[in-house]
């Protein structure tokens, strides 16, 4: 799971794919609302992971999927393959293949498991009353 914030700015995510290609389709779907988007979209190698920049436009607190998916059909993706296979690529029915899958939450809370900085769902939602308030204590 990766962890983003309400953040307007360009964030990032960072990802071993199952299979390094550096063009596919984002699909993106709100758990809340089920509302999906896709997007052509270009991701960057660094070393052994993928990433991929964007401004996300997230709610605090909720969770979404999102899946990169690349058509196995795309001419600029497969000519190597194309060139060594008989079969005629224009009436082939090929599977989409998903390189990466996984999901997001949207928190602005800080988390550091090693200092054990957690999530808390209460967090600023219950406020401890002043304990030197005698108005209540009948003598």
């Amino acid at each position: 799971m990766k962890i983003l914030t309400t953040s307007t700015s360009i964030q990032s995510l960072r990802f071993v794919p199952r299979e390094y290609i550096l063009s596919a389709t984002l699909f993106f779907r709100d758990d809340s609302t089920n509302v999906q988007t896709n997007e052509t979209v270009s991701l960057i190698q660094d070393g052994d992971e993928l990433v991929y920049s964007a401004n996300f436009n997230l709610i605090e607190g909720r969770f979404y999927d999102f899946d990169f998916i690349v058509d196995p059909n795309l001419w600029e993706q497969n000519v190597t393959e194309w060139n060594l296979n008989s079969i005629n690529w224009e009436n082939s029915q090929g599977a989409e293949l998903s390189i990466y899958k996984d999901k997001i939450f949207c928190t602005d809370q800080i988390l550091n498991q090693i200092e054990d900085e957690y999530y808390n769902i209460n967090k600023n939602q219950y406020v401890v009353q002043n304990t030197n308030d005698n108005d209540y204590i009948i003598i």
